[in-house]
């Protein structure tokens, strides 16, 4: 499971910045038939719901292509 940073993209980053790492994380390990996306770690309290939905919005884009 893994891997995009929550400290840094959950709670400090952009929707923007989010989908970026969501969707650079999937695209090198994906292949991996046991792979499951998630953070990296327990979401701060302080993220941004914009940021925690542009996160799964970044799965259901790469899975949609």
């Amino acid at each position: 499971m893994g891997n995009v940073d929550p400290a840094g993209e959950f709670c400090n980053g952009t929707p923007e910045s989010v989908r970026r790492a969501t969707l650079d994380v999937m695209k090198k390990i994906c292949s991996h038939p046991n792979f499951v996306i998630s953070s990296g770690c327990d979401i701060p309290p302080m993220s941004s719901w914009d940021n925690i939905d542009a996160f799964f919005a970044a799965v259901d884009e790469f899975y949609a292509t």
